[in-house]
């Protein structure tokens, strides 16, 4: 008999519910409550699992304070005091003491990479030869050194690959040349791509070999920097990443399957049970409208349906891409994969980035006004492509963040809601919305699309400066990441972490969206702090869900008769004090009433 889980009868625990023990101590209700039936006496429904001694964040819009619930199936059938929901414990019931700890809605993550930020983690068990993880190398010297190490482990003429660097992280705005990798690897080709996934960086042998010369024009959508003399610098950005790509070596299927399971499972320790992945980026981790996009959707659906990964998942597809135009002439039925898993919007791409300036701004970068960044797909080709998709009952997800891409995007959107007033407006989504113009902050609101922001994307220094204020001037810095005047205006939002990397800490999107600090500098004040949400707005958009398909919001919260999707906490972040947000860890995740994260498992 297990000790730790006990009903009327004294059942012993099944394995699966023994998998979990070291989750929380369960209650041991001796004699407390007469058996013979839950709420509604002999022969009433009773609960698979039963939480009591702790504090239920319902988020439902009631209020009341709650210490308890209960669930039966995949739903919740009670919230309430401890003395309300023990009567639901029958015989096969689990009941879980708490101790103190906080139930809340499940985490939603809107805009995430399963794919890369699986690759990240594997590599980190399983570090290639040829591969270098940036994001921790002080300069260009170590780089160098660390560039001239791998030359002697890989074979000359193979490549090596790497992800992270960052201009500004070295103390630099300007944008690197390939020299600094020529001279490291002259007989090997050096492909590393940027933090932000829309640049990479090439030296002389890779060039070569792509053929990016002095006479190669940029591609639509791309840019190739130029040196005095007109030669390519060796950075790629945006569409122009793509000439080179098809020669990078992919990994295996294996490791693409693991990868995926990797990602699933970290993204499920966090209290996340539902994701909407953004696009598979090609590996290192750059945008690539040319990878080949069924075989990686193929692995991720051999997977899961080997051992069903512990997600939801809403896929999203590229376009312009030979492969949305193969989906768009399937039936709607085949986009649904597997029970967890769906194909639920097409992904476009109106811009780049703000540190690699491909964001498309309506004027030149304040720290190189030479540029206004990239615009990557016009208002037509955006209009073509997600007509193309609602006429198929595909959603469409549109990555903008200059000011410039913002208002493309929006036009086009106004156009397509004009043309179909039954259209639900969150069925067309903004990704990232980072930097817009005055009206446009009115115009996303009052059109109700739905706006997925990236709380983490605030980044300033010790000195409480970001690296936006050098891109855009510290006279426009206050309209980026405006989402306290986005909220205020009645804007739908929606939080995504945009991982393709290692993730963070579990309450880092809401420990940024009401701190406007970071991880690191972490200035007491904040960066532009008016525009911090307070801590119960953010974690109702943190735990929101707008899905697919014309439907409003599917659930709020945890009411009876909600999914049972929710998260175990040690602490409430709603009253915790900020300097220990961070800290906050998962003690448990729960997918439709079946656990599927504990600390030791």
């Amino acid at each position: 008999m297990d000790p730790l889980v006990t009903g009327c009868g004294m059942r012993e625990a099944s394995p699966c519910r023994q998998r979990f023990r070291h989750l929380v101590s369960v209650a041991v209700v001796a004699g407390a409550i007469a058996c013979g039936g839950g709420p509604g006496g002999e022969g009433s429904e009773h609960a698979g699992l039963v939480f009591v001694g702790g504090t239920v964040l319902t988020l439902s819009g009631e209020e009341n304070a709650a210490t308890a619930l209960a669930v039966a199936g995949d739903r919740i059938v009670a919230v309430g005091s401890d003395s309300e929901i023990l009567p639901w414990r029958g015989p096969d019931t689990a009941v879980v003491d708490l101790a103190g700890r906080v139930v809340a809605p499940s985490f939603v993550d809107h805009h995430v990479h399963l794919l890369n930020l699986g690759i990240s983690l594997l590599y980190a068990e399983q570090p290639p030869a040829n591969f270098i993880e940036i994001g921790a190398t002080p300069g260009l010297e170590e780089l160098s050194a660390e560039i001239e190490e791998r030359t002697a482990m890989v074979p000359a003429g193979e490549w090596i690959l790497g992800k992270g660097w960052s201009q500004a992280a070295w103390g630099s705005q300007q944008l690197p040349s390939h020299n600094t990798l020529t001279r490291s690897a002259p007989e090997h080709p050096v492909y590393l791509t940027r933090v932000d996934g829309h640049a990479g960086w090439a030296n002389q042998r890779a060039l070569e070999l792509a053929g990016i010369e002095v006479t190669t024009s940029d591609p639509p959508g791309g840019s190739l920097p130029r040196a005095e003399d007109g030669s390519p610098t060796g950075v790629l950005l945006e569409r122009a990443n793509e000439l080179l790509l098809p020669l990078v070596p992919e990994p295996s299927d294996e490791q693409i399957r693991g990868a995926f399971r990797l990602a699933a499972e970290a993204l499920a320790a966090q209290g996340v049970t539902e994701v909407f992945d953004a696009g598979f980026l090609a590996v290192p981790g750059v945008v690539d409208l040319g990878l080949d996009f069924e075989r990686y959707l193929a692995l991720l659906v051999a997977e899961d349906r080997e051992a069903p990964l512990p997600l939801r998942i809403h896929l999203m597809i590229p376009a312009p891409s030979q492969f949305f135009d193969e989906l768009a002439a399937q039936p709607e039925s085949s986009r649904r994969l597997s029970p967890r898993l769906g194909i639920s919007h097409v992904k476009l791409w109106a811009d780049g980035a703000m540190g690699s300036r491909g964001a498309h701004l309506t004027h030149p970068f304040h720290d190189d006004p030479t540029t206004r960044g990239v615009e990557r797909m016009t208002a037509a080709e955006l209009r073509s492509e997600a007509v193309k998709a609602l006429d198929r009952g595909l959603d469409v997800a549109s990555h903008a963040i200059g000011d410039q891409a913002v208002a493309t995007v929006l036009d086009v959107y106004e156009s397509i809601l004009l043309e179909r007033p039954d259209l639900e407006p969150t069925r067309l989504r903004i990704e990232h919305f980072s930097y817009a113009r005055e009206p446009d902050f009115t115009r996303a609101a009052t059109l109700g699309v739905l706006l997925s922001i990236q709380p983490n994307f605030v980044a300033p220094g010790d000195d409480g400066r970001a690296m936006e204020d050098s891109r855009v001037g510290t006279d426009n810095s206050q309209r980026v990441y405006a989402w306290r005047r986005l909220s205020e205006l009645g804007a739908r939002l929606a939080f995504g972490s945009d991982y393709f990397t290692t993730p963070m800490p579990p309450m880092t999107t809401f420990y940024c969206a009401v701190t406007r600090r970071n991880l690191e500098g972490r200035p007491e004040e904040g960066w532009h702090p008016a525009e911090r949400l307070d801590r119960r707005e953010a974690l109702d958009v943190m735990t929101r869900v707008w899905p697919s398909g014309g439907q409003a919001i599917a659930e709020k919260g945890l009411a009876v008769g909600s999914r049972a999707d929710f998260v175990v906490l040690d602490a409430d972040p709603l009253t915790v004090d900020l300097s220990s947000l961070l800290e906050i860890a998962v003690s448990g995740t729960y997918l439709a009433g079946e656990a599927t994260y504990s600390p030791a498992g």
